[in-house]
Order: structure tokens, then C-alpha cells, then sequence
């Protein structure tokens, strides 16, 4: 990056459950140094406070300051922000992303998005073994609101006290039009799940011209496993059989706060603990839960075409920046 350029900002919108660790802790956290500002907390900070409450006056105060302050004293540098929850939280399914990336697109006119895809029928079942790690265990049918062969639309925050989404509708191609409406196609990267999964060198080059480094510096692997509880464990330990042929309770209130932080809160961690580190370690027996009573086959219904126009969007932006 020449150094008479000006302040370059890359913004990695996630999504959640898109090999975000990998982006953050394997990569971004590496680039830290004199030419690249990574997450610095007196822009994070604000911009946190901002996202929860895109009303709140203080922190959009503080994220301007802290953009002019990096704008003029970043020339040749760049700004690397990775928040994954800025097109929406992951369990309501980004009903909001067009208003948050617009919310993004007016703080920072000027930057590149790289945006991570993944099949949603797949994102869905990852979320859903993600909301067991602190949350109500129950079936996948639950999370998924499927009942009687058939997908729901999402009536509460809490459906048998476990988060719970409309999986129907998860908008990952109208994340992708959005960026591209709002930001310029020729500033949006999108990179799919898989084949970040599958190209990790060409993906790892991307990323080098994206950032506007000459050259990576050695990277040190993550050596974190970072694996779901498995399908037995589930079924075992956090009521993730076959739905129970009863009416759902669905609530927008969830447990107290004295009830969730000394009852709750500790035996969720100790049941996932004891999954972790002794049941899936002694033998990891896994499968998919959503072969069941066909969920998987009816979301593939709904997805399989749209995104294969995004896995060659994708494709074709690795074999263009990895020459």
C-alpha cells in the first residue's frame, strides 16, 4: 500500500458462524501492527454501544471522533474492523440488515466489505447447536419452529424458553444485494463458508489485497478446537430428541436475572463443560439433525438455487484475486 494513500477501511460483516474465529483470531488478530488497525477499542467501544442502539447519541459521537482520528492519521494504513452483528442479531435472522448496513454506509462511506456466506440450511443447524451452548436445550424442530412436516414463521424471542428463528427466511443473497446497493459491487468481497473451508491459501490472498499488504506475515495456526457438541450429546444431555406432540410456549420474556445468573448460568457451563471435555472427547458421534422428518430436504427446496449464484460470485472472486 503506497504510503501517500489514504486510510483504507475493510469491514468484515461476518455472518455469524462463517469461520469467524478463523477471520479474527487466526488472521486479523496477526495483522495488528504499524500498517493495520485491527478492532482498536476506542472505535469498537463506541460502535458496539451504536449497533445496539442505533439511537444513541453518544455513541455515534464517539464513533465519528474516532473515525476522523483515524482518517487523518492513517494514510497508507488500514482500518480493519470485524463485527459480525453488523447486519443484525443472529437469532431474530437479520430482519434489520438493510437499516444496519445503511447505518455502516453512512458512518463509512469510503469502505470495503468482505461479507461470509454460508449455505443457510447449514448456518441454521451450526445456530442451533451454538444456542444450546448457553441456552434451553430442546429439539432442532423447536429452534426452527417445524411442526407437523411443516416450517413456522418465528412468533417470539423464546419458544420453550430456547431462541428460535424463522427458517424460511434467512436473507443471506439480500445481505450480499444490499452491500452491493449500498457500498459498490466493485468494494463488496464475498467469500462462501465452503470455500473458505476448502481454498484457505487463495482465500488467505484475497484477504492480502483486500488489506493492502505487499506480503503476509507467518501465520500461527489456531490450534483451538472449536467443535459443536455432537448429535448424541445433544439428544443426551440438552432434550434434543424428536419434538414432543404438545403446544409450544412462546414468550418474549426470558428467566430472571437472579434466576439466570446463580441457577442457570452455572449449570449451562457445567453441562457444556462436561460435554466438551469428557462426553465428546471419549467419542464424538455425530450426525445431522436435520435429516429428520425431512427439514433438511424441504430447506434445500428453498435455498439450493439462490445460493449457488452466490458460490459462483464467490468462486469467481478467488480465481480473480489469487492470479
Amino acid at each position: 500500500m503506497p504510503e501517500s494513500s489514504p486510510l483504507r477501511i475493510v469491514v468484515h460483516i461476518g455472518l455469524h458462524k462463517t469461520a469467524t474465529r478463523f477471520f479474527q483470531n487466526f488472521v486479523f488478530a496477526q495483522l495488528r501492527g504499524p500498517k493495520v488497525f485491527f478492532n482498536p477499542p476506542e472505535l469498537m467501544n463506541p460502535l458496539h454501544q451504536l449497533y445496539r442502539d442505533p439511537a444513541n447519541d453518544a455513541g455515534r459521537a464517539g464513533v465519528v471522533e474516532a473515525l476522523t482520528h483515524f482518517r487523518q492519521m492513517g494514510h497508507g494504513k488500514c482500518l480493519l474492523i470485524s463485527k459480525p452483528d453488523i447486519p443484525g442479531e443472529m437469532y431474530d435472522g437479520y430482519p434489520e440488515h438493510p437499516e444496519y448496513l445503511a447505518l455502516l454506509k453512512e458512518l463509512m462511506p469510503e469502505a470495503h466489505i468482505l461479507y461470509v456466506a454460508r449455505y443457510p440450511a447449514d448456518w441454521l443447524h451450526s445456530a442451533y447447536r451454538q444456542s444450546l451452548v448457553k441456552g434451553a436445550g430442546g429439539p432442532i424442530e423447536t429452534f426452527l419452529n417445524f411442526r407437523e412436516g411443516v416450517f413456522g414463521e418465528k412468533r417470539a424471542i423464546y419458544a420453550d424458553g430456547m431462541r428460535n428463528i424463522d427458517a424460511r427466511r434467512f436473507p443471506v443473497r439480500s445481505i450480499y444485494e444490499h452491500c452491493v446497493e449500498f457500498f459498490g459491487e466493485d468494494r463488496v468481497i464475498l467469500m462462501c463458508f465452503e470455500h473458505v473451508r476448502s481454498n484457505k491459501e487463495r482465500v488467505l490472498e484475497c484477504l492480502r489485497k483486500l488489506i493492502g499488504l505487499d506480503a503476509l506475515p507467518h501465520l500461527e495456526p489456531d490450534r483451538v478446537k472449536n467443535r459443536s457438541f455432537s448429535a448424541r450429546a445433544i439428544e443426551r444431555f440438552c432434550s434434543g430428541g424428536a419434538a414432543p406432540q404438545r403446544p409450544v410456549l412462546f414468550s418474549d420474556t426470558g428467566p430472571g436475572h437472579v434466576y439466570w445468573r446463580y441457577w442457570l448460568k452455572p449449570l449451562r457451563k457445567l453441562r457444556a463443560n462436561f460435554i466438551k471435555h469428557a462426553y465428546d472427547n471419549v467419542s464424538y458421534d455425530d450426525w445431522n439433525l436435520m435429516q429428520r422428518g425431512g427439514m433438511r430436504a424441504l430447506l434445500d427446496e428453498v435455498y439450493e438455487a439462490e445460493y449457488e449464484q452466490l458460490l459462483r460470485i464467490s468462486q469467481t472472486t478467488l480465481d480473480a484475486n489469487s492470479d
